[in-house]
């Protein structure tokens, strides 16, 4: 299992130096199985970092990444291909705000004191939450071509617009009733505004909580995480959450109370785009 990643990266170096020499355009998509566990970091990045078995496999990770961009580079494709590096969910690793042990001191526990590391910035909750720990993830574009690089968006995006990206990229028109909740980044990631908002984006918990996001506000329409971190809570049963992301983006206070009618607004739309299956129902 050590030499999974390794075997990923060849498999994917051997595609690209296939392909790079072809006329037509390639897509490869690169799941890779780590930093999930079980956290089994290759020997050679065994006691690499200062932060247990799981930094070691992150670590990894980032060598791994490092080689498949060196065989996009090798390969003399470098300006011309869209490279997405993101993740489907936040780490498992739990915040720890006590002074217990933590994966530094006993690599069995699932989580990290401040003062060591951070896995979810500073983000509330974990993998499979409905807390922002569990869906706010790092989304890196390389593009030189097209991107300029060391820029930033604030747009609130979604994984589900990488399909409608896609179709932008290469100048093709969605199928019908394909990618009910896809919407094109390409203005965004060439530093242009988009014609229309993109709709809300719709959370979803391990265990069915279910939260949108408008902009700066965000609602949870249950009472818990919907996930790993207690209380877990239930969905639809309240009290319910509304935050306010721009000045509270760890979740910290509820202003539901102060916010009625942004919150009525928001469960309202989420229902909808619910039952209709698609978030293009509010356009």
């Amino acid at each position: 299992m050590e030499n999974v990643l390794d075997d990923i990266a060849a498999q994917a170096g051997e595609f690209i130096a296939d392909r790079a020499g072809k006329s037509s355009p390639f897509f490869l998509y690169v799941p890779l199985t780590a930093p999930h566990k079980p956290v089994m970091p290759h020997p050679r990045f065994q006691n690499q970092t200062d932060l247990g078995p799981y930094g070691d496999f992150v670590h990894q990770v980032d060598a791994t990444v490092g080689n498949i961009l060196k065989s996009i580079d090798d390969a003399g494709v470098r300006d011309n291909t869209l490279v997405v590096y993101t993740s489907d969910n936040g780490s498992y690793m739990y915040r720890l705000e006590n002074d217990d042990k933590d994966h530094v001191d006993e690599e069995s526990v699932q989580g990290y004191r401040p003062e060591h590391h951070t896995a979810n910035a500073d983000f509330r909750g974990t993998k499979a939450d409905v807390w922002e720990g569990g869906h706010h993830v790092p989304f890196f574009v390389r593009w030189p071509a097209q991107v300029k690089g060391s820029t930033k968006s604030k747009e609130t995006i979604c994984l589900t617009d990488f399909f409608a990206t896609a179709a932008d990229v290469i100048n093709k028109d969605l199928p019908e009733g394909a990618a009910p909740d896809s919407f094109s980044l390409l203005p965004l990631l060439k530093g242009e505004t988009r014609k229309t908002p993109r709709a809300p984006v719709i959370h979803h918990s391990a265990n069915g909580m279910f939260a949108i996001r408008d902009g700066q506000w965000k609602l949870v329409l249950g009472n818990g995480s919907g996930g790993r971190q207690a209380p877990k809570g239930t969905p639809f049963e309240q009290p319910y959450f509304l935050f306010n992301m721009q000045d509270d983006p760890a979740e910290r206070k509820n202003v539901i109370e102060s916010h009625p009618e942004i919150a009525r607004r928001l469960e309202t739309e989420c229902l909808k785009i619910r039952d209709s299956g698609s978030s293009k129902s509010l356009k």
